[in-house]
Protein backbone atom coordinates (compact mmCIF):
# COMPACT_ATOMS: atom_id res chain seq x y z
CA UNK A 1 0.00 0.00 0.00
CA UNK A 2 0.99 3.60 -0.53
CA UNK A 3 2.68 5.42 2.29
CA UNK A 4 0.86 8.69 1.51
CA UNK A 5 -0.13 10.66 4.59
CA UNK A 6 -3.43 12.28 5.45
CA UNK A 7 -6.83 11.73 3.94
CA UNK A 8 -5.43 10.39 0.67
CA UNK A 9 -4.32 7.07 2.13
CA UNK A 10 -6.29 4.09 0.86
CA UNK A 11 -7.34 2.88 4.36
CA UNK A 12 -8.75 6.33 5.15
CA UNK A 13 -10.66 6.48 1.86
CA UNK A 14 -12.08 3.01 2.46
CA UNK A 15 -13.10 3.95 6.02
CA UNK A 16 -15.02 6.94 4.65
CA UNK A 17 -16.68 4.71 2.06
CA UNK A 18 -17.67 2.17 4.71
CA UNK A 19 -19.37 4.94 6.69
CA UNK A 20 -20.93 6.25 3.50
CA UNK A 21 -22.24 2.78 2.68
CA UNK A 22 -24.08 2.61 5.99
CA UNK A 23 -25.74 6.01 5.39
CA UNK A 24 -26.40 4.97 1.79
CA UNK A 25 -28.27 1.89 2.96
CA UNK A 26 -30.42 4.00 5.28
CA UNK A 27 -31.29 6.36 2.43
CA UNK A 28 -32.34 3.43 0.26
CA UNK A 29 -34.64 2.15 2.98
CA UNK A 30 -35.99 5.69 3.48
CA UNK A 31 -36.71 6.10 -0.24
CA UNK A 32 -38.61 2.81 -0.41
CA UNK A 33 -40.53 3.63 2.78
CA UNK A 34 -41.54 7.11 1.59
CA UNK A 35 -42.39 5.77 -1.87
CA UNK A 36 -44.64 2.99 -0.57
CA UNK A 37 -46.23 5.39 1.93
CA UNK A 38 -47.08 7.93 -0.78
CA UNK A 39 -48.27 5.20 -3.13
CA UNK A 40 -50.70 3.81 -0.56
CA UNK A 41 -51.78 7.25 0.64
CA UNK A 42 -52.59 8.59 -2.83
CA UNK A 43 -53.56 5.38 -4.66
CA UNK A 44 -57.28 6.22 -4.89
CA UNK A 45 -56.55 9.74 -6.09
CA UNK A 46 -54.21 9.05 -8.98
CA UNK A 47 -56.01 5.90 -10.15
CA UNK A 48 -59.41 7.59 -10.37
CA UNK A 49 -57.98 10.53 -12.31
CA UNK A 50 -55.68 8.32 -14.43
CA UNK A 51 -52.65 10.44 -13.57
CA UNK A 52 -50.11 8.24 -15.35
CA UNK A 53 -47.20 10.64 -14.91
CA UNK A 54 -47.79 10.85 -11.17
CA UNK A 55 -47.85 7.06 -10.83
CA UNK A 56 -44.72 6.80 -13.02
CA UNK A 57 -42.88 9.21 -10.70
CA UNK A 58 -43.85 7.16 -7.64
CA UNK A 59 -42.87 3.87 -9.30
CA UNK A 60 -39.54 5.31 -10.46
CA UNK A 61 -38.93 6.68 -6.97
CA UNK A 62 -39.45 3.26 -5.39
CA UNK A 63 -37.32 1.61 -8.10
CA UNK A 64 -34.51 4.05 -7.30
CA UNK A 65 -34.68 3.01 -3.65
CA UNK A 66 -34.37 -0.65 -4.66
CA UNK A 67 -31.38 0.22 -6.85
CA UNK A 68 -29.76 1.97 -3.88
CA UNK A 69 -30.05 -1.28 -1.90
CA UNK A 70 -28.48 -3.20 -4.81
CA UNK A 71 -25.67 -0.64 -5.03
CA UNK A 72 -25.01 -1.02 -1.31
CA UNK A 73 -24.72 -4.79 -1.64
CA UNK A 74 -22.37 -4.49 -4.59
CA UNK A 75 -20.25 -1.84 -2.85
CA UNK A 76 -20.09 -3.96 0.30
CA UNK A 77 -18.57 -6.73 -1.79
CA UNK A 78 -16.38 -4.55 -4.04
CA UNK A 79 -14.65 -2.11 -1.68
CA UNK A 80 -12.85 -4.62 0.62
CA UNK A 81 -11.44 -6.61 -2.33
CA UNK A 82 -9.38 -3.73 -3.78
CA UNK A 83 -10.31 -4.84 -7.30
CA UNK A 84 -10.40 -1.87 -9.64
CA UNK A 85 -12.90 -3.45 -12.03
CA UNK A 86 -15.42 -3.97 -9.23
CA UNK A 87 -14.82 -0.44 -7.93
CA UNK A 88 -15.33 0.93 -11.44
CA UNK A 89 -18.68 -0.88 -11.79
CA UNK A 90 -19.66 0.41 -8.34
CA UNK A 91 -18.94 3.97 -9.51
CA UNK A 92 -21.13 3.44 -12.58
CA UNK A 93 -23.98 2.20 -10.38
CA UNK A 94 -23.65 5.25 -8.12
CA UNK A 95 -23.75 7.55 -11.14
CA UNK A 96 -26.85 5.73 -12.45
CA UNK A 97 -28.58 6.13 -9.09
CA UNK A 98 -27.62 9.82 -9.05
CA UNK A 99 -29.12 10.33 -12.51
CA UNK A 100 -32.35 8.52 -11.60
CA UNK A 101 -32.74 10.48 -8.38
CA UNK A 102 -32.15 13.73 -10.24
CA UNK A 103 -34.70 12.70 -12.87
CA UNK A 104 -37.30 11.90 -10.20
CA UNK A 105 -36.67 15.24 -8.48
CA UNK A 106 -37.03 17.17 -11.74
CA UNK A 107 -40.20 15.35 -12.78
CA UNK A 108 -41.77 15.75 -9.34
CA UNK A 109 -40.90 19.46 -9.20
CA UNK A 110 -42.34 20.33 -12.60
CA UNK A 111 -45.37 18.03 -12.42
CA UNK A 112 -46.55 19.48 -9.12
CA UNK A 113 -47.11 22.70 -11.05
CA UNK A 114 -49.37 20.92 -13.55
CA UNK A 115 -51.12 18.30 -11.44
CA UNK A 116 -54.13 20.56 -10.77
CA UNK A 117 -54.57 21.11 -14.50
CA UNK A 118 -54.53 17.35 -15.11
CA UNK A 119 -57.10 16.84 -12.37
CA UNK A 120 -59.29 19.52 -13.92
CA UNK A 121 -59.19 17.71 -17.26
CA UNK A 122 -59.69 14.16 -16.01
CA UNK A 123 -61.29 13.93 -12.58
CA UNK A 124 -64.85 15.02 -13.37
CA UNK A 125 -65.17 12.82 -16.46
CA UNK A 126 -63.76 9.87 -14.53
CA UNK A 127 -66.21 10.36 -11.66
CA UNK A 128 -69.19 10.62 -13.99
CA UNK A 129 -68.21 7.82 -16.36
CA UNK A 130 -66.98 5.17 -13.92
CA UNK A 131 -69.16 5.42 -10.82
CA UNK A 132 -71.16 2.26 -10.15
CA UNK A 133 -69.63 0.65 -13.26
CA UNK A 134 -66.16 -0.62 -12.32
CA UNK A 135 -63.56 -0.87 -9.56
CA UNK A 136 -63.09 2.90 -9.52
CA UNK A 137 -66.41 3.16 -7.68
CA UNK A 138 -64.71 2.19 -4.40
CA UNK A 139 -62.04 4.83 -4.97
CA UNK A 140 -64.64 7.54 -5.64
CA UNK A 141 -66.51 6.61 -2.46
CA UNK A 142 -63.25 6.56 -0.49
CA UNK A 143 -62.33 10.03 -1.74
CA UNK A 144 -65.72 11.60 -0.99
CA UNK A 145 -65.98 10.03 2.44
CA UNK A 146 -62.45 10.83 3.58
CA UNK A 147 -62.05 14.27 2.03
CA UNK A 148 -65.59 15.35 2.92
CA UNK A 149 -66.43 16.41 -0.60
CA UNK A 150 -68.94 15.56 -3.33
CA UNK A 151 -68.26 15.44 -7.07
CA UNK A 152 -65.14 16.70 -8.80
CA UNK A 153 -65.98 20.40 -8.67
CA UNK A 154 -69.40 20.50 -6.99
CA UNK A 155 -72.14 18.12 -5.83
CA UNK A 156 -74.30 19.14 -8.80
CA UNK A 157 -71.85 17.39 -11.17
CA UNK A 158 -73.53 14.09 -10.37
CA UNK A 159 -76.72 14.92 -12.27
CA UNK A 160 -74.69 14.47 -15.49
CA UNK A 161 -73.28 11.07 -14.53
CA UNK A 162 -73.92 7.86 -16.47
CA UNK A 163 -74.94 6.35 -13.14
CA UNK A 164 -77.89 8.76 -12.77
CA UNK A 165 -78.83 9.01 -16.43
CA UNK A 166 -78.64 5.26 -16.98
CA UNK A 167 -80.91 4.41 -14.05
CA UNK A 168 -84.27 6.20 -14.44
CA UNK A 169 -85.72 4.63 -11.30
CA UNK A 170 -82.85 5.61 -9.02
CA UNK A 171 -83.77 7.80 -6.05
CA UNK A 172 -80.31 9.13 -5.31
CA UNK A 173 -79.19 12.46 -6.69
CA UNK A 174 -75.64 11.97 -5.40
CA UNK A 175 -73.81 8.89 -4.07
CA UNK A 176 -74.36 8.03 -0.43
CA UNK A 177 -70.65 8.66 0.13
CA UNK A 178 -71.43 12.38 -0.27
CA UNK A 179 -73.41 12.37 2.96
CA UNK A 180 -72.06 13.85 6.16
CA UNK A 181 -73.97 11.20 8.08
CA UNK A 182 -73.97 7.91 6.22
CA UNK A 183 -77.21 6.06 5.61
CA UNK A 184 -79.06 4.14 2.90
CA UNK A 185 -80.33 6.54 0.20
CA UNK A 186 -79.06 9.50 2.23
CA UNK A 187 -78.18 11.19 -1.06
CA UNK A 188 -81.68 11.09 -2.55
CA UNK A 189 -82.34 14.87 -2.20
CA UNK A 190 -80.81 17.60 -4.37
CA UNK A 191 -79.98 20.03 -1.55
CA UNK A 192 -80.03 18.25 1.81
CA UNK A 193 -78.00 19.79 4.62
CA UNK A 194 -76.51 16.32 5.09
CA UNK A 195 -74.53 16.50 1.79
CA UNK A 196 -71.08 17.98 1.25
CA UNK A 197 -71.35 20.75 -1.31
CA UNK A 198 -67.63 21.28 -1.98
CA UNK A 199 -65.96 19.37 -4.82
CA UNK A 200 -62.99 17.04 -4.41
CA UNK A 201 -60.67 18.45 -7.07
CA UNK A 202 -58.94 21.14 -4.99
CA UNK A 203 -58.49 18.86 -1.99
CA UNK A 204 -56.96 16.09 -4.08
CA UNK A 205 -54.68 18.61 -5.78
CA UNK A 206 -53.29 19.78 -2.42
CA UNK A 207 -52.55 16.21 -1.33
CA UNK A 208 -50.84 15.25 -4.59
CA UNK A 209 -48.77 18.44 -4.68
CA UNK A 210 -47.55 17.83 -1.13
CA UNK A 211 -46.62 14.25 -2.02
CA UNK A 212 -44.67 15.42 -5.06
CA UNK A 213 -42.83 18.02 -2.99
CA UNK A 214 -41.82 15.33 -0.49
CA UNK A 215 -40.61 13.03 -3.27
CA UNK A 216 -38.68 15.92 -4.83
CA UNK A 217 -37.03 16.89 -1.54
CA UNK A 218 -36.02 13.32 -0.66
CA UNK A 219 -34.64 12.71 -4.16
CA UNK A 220 -32.59 15.91 -4.12
CA UNK A 221 -31.21 15.17 -0.67
CA UNK A 222 -30.11 11.68 -1.61
CA UNK A 223 -28.67 12.81 -4.96
CA UNK A 224 -26.43 15.30 -3.12
CA UNK A 225 -25.24 12.43 -0.91
CA UNK A 226 -24.44 10.50 -4.07
CA UNK A 227 -21.82 13.08 -5.03
CA UNK A 228 -19.86 12.23 -1.88
CA UNK A 229 -19.92 8.53 -2.71
CA UNK A 230 -18.89 9.08 -6.32
CA UNK A 231 -15.99 11.39 -5.37
CA UNK A 232 -14.51 9.03 -2.78
CA UNK A 233 -15.11 5.97 -4.97
CA UNK A 234 -13.25 7.61 -7.85
CA UNK A 235 -10.45 8.56 -5.46
CA UNK A 236 -10.17 4.95 -4.28
CA UNK A 237 -10.24 3.71 -7.87
CA UNK A 238 -7.42 6.04 -8.90
CA UNK A 239 -5.33 5.14 -5.87
CA UNK A 240 -5.71 1.42 -6.54
CA UNK A 241 -4.87 1.97 -10.20
CA UNK A 242 -1.69 3.77 -9.15
CA UNK A 243 -0.77 0.95 -6.79
CA UNK A 244 -1.40 -1.68 -9.49
CA UNK A 245 1.25 -0.11 -11.71
CA UNK A 246 3.88 -0.62 -9.02
CA UNK A 247 3.81 -4.40 -8.95
CA UNK A 248 2.79 -7.44 -11.01
CA UNK A 249 -1.00 -7.41 -11.41
CA UNK A 250 -1.10 -11.20 -11.26
CA UNK A 251 0.13 -11.05 -7.70
CA UNK A 252 -3.29 -10.19 -6.27
CA UNK A 253 -5.56 -10.64 -9.27
CA UNK A 254 -5.83 -6.93 -10.05
CA UNK A 255 -5.60 -5.60 -13.56
CA UNK A 256 -5.15 -1.89 -14.18
CA UNK A 257 -7.89 -0.23 -16.24
CA UNK A 258 -5.85 2.93 -16.86
CA UNK A 259 -2.79 2.52 -19.12
CA UNK A 260 0.48 3.48 -17.42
Amino acid sequence: MSSDDGCCRIPIIKAVLYAYQFVFLLTGVAIITVGVWKYLETFHYFTVADLNLYSAIIYLFITTGCLVICAFIFGFCAIPKNRTKLIFVFILILVLVFLLESLVAILAYFYQQNVHEDLNLRLNSSFLANYNRNSKTDSVDFIQENLHCCGAQTFSDWKHSRWIKGSPGIKNKVPDSCCKTQGFLCGKSDHPSNIYYAGCEDKISIILKLSLWIVCAVSLGVSVLQVVGVVFSIKLFLKLEAEDRNYNPSFNGNESLIPP
